[in-house]
């Protein structure tokens, strides 16, 4: 039997769709659920069951706070998603630029785009292990990024939020090959359209629930990457057709 009553998930990036879905899910499966964004409604979130936590996950000292508050409230999280794409799509504008001239943005620019897409996400790893390892020996632990396809296609004109995509899929990957053999489990999880292979618009909701919902259950690290379609099916990326079915 496991040493704490009920384990904690740690939402980073709640929003409507993917953010609520999430929530829900883990709420559902017997969690105490934390979430935060920029802007929270704690009264509500009360009222829904979860704790809420507002913060500026591209500040440093917010997202450490934030971690503190979790681990102070709740205890220290098992399950941390960081549903990133959310976060930056409702704080941040990508600065876009002419396909045929990807160097127009400034230094500063480029490199503003590229820690908000996934570089900020180093820290937010290093929190979630340091979490991790307070946690009781039995307890299931795992990262879940919510990514996208950025990090295997060429798109010159968001050169920044794409340098992002690949340190944050290089970050997982990293982590998942040192850590996953003790139990410390991390995961970039993306949807795709079944039928053709590339990004689904919008995305779907109860999918990505599903889906984190069943990495967090399994047993061993397996796969990094974690490629989904619209249904939950896995996806196998690199020959473009389905892997198995949810």
């Amino acid at each position: 039997m496991s040493t704490i009553s009920k384990p904690v998930a740690f939402l980073i990036g709640y929003g409507p769709n993917v953010g609520q879905a999430v929530a829900r899910k883990f709420k559902e499966g017997g969690f105490n659920v934390a979430i935060s964004s920029r802007r929270v409604d704690e009264t509500k979130s009360k009222e829904e069951g979860y704790l809420a936590v507002q913060a500026d996950f591209g500040n440093i000292d917010s997202l450490r706070s934030a971690f503190d508050r979790v681990e102070k409230e709740l205890g220290p999280p098992a399950a941390v998603i960081y549903n990133g794409e959310s976060w930056s799509q409702h704080t941040f504008s990508w600065n876009i630029v002419d396909a045929n001239d990807p160097l127009t943005n400034t230094y500063e620019t480029f490199l503003t785009d590229a820690t908000v897409s996934g570089v900020i996400a180093y820290e937010v790893v290093r929190q979630a292990k340091a979490a991790f390892e307070k946690l009781p020996a039995d307890v299931p632990r795992a990262f879940i990024s919510t990514g996208n396809l950025l990090p295997w296609v060429n798109l010159p004109f968001m050169l920044g939020m794409s340098v992002g995509k690949r340190a944050l899929a290089n970050i997982v990957e990293a982590c998942a090959g040192a850590y996953g053999p003790q139990g410390h489990r991390f995961y970039y999880a993306h949807e795709v359209n079944g039928a053709t292979g590339g990004a689904q618009v919008p995305p779907t909701s109860q999918a990505h629930a599903d889906v984190f919902y069943r990495l967090y259950k399994q047993k061993e690290q397996g796969a990094w990457e974690v490629c989904f379609t619209e249904t939950g099916a896995l996806y196998d990326r690199v020959a473009g057709r389905l892997a198995s079915s949810a």
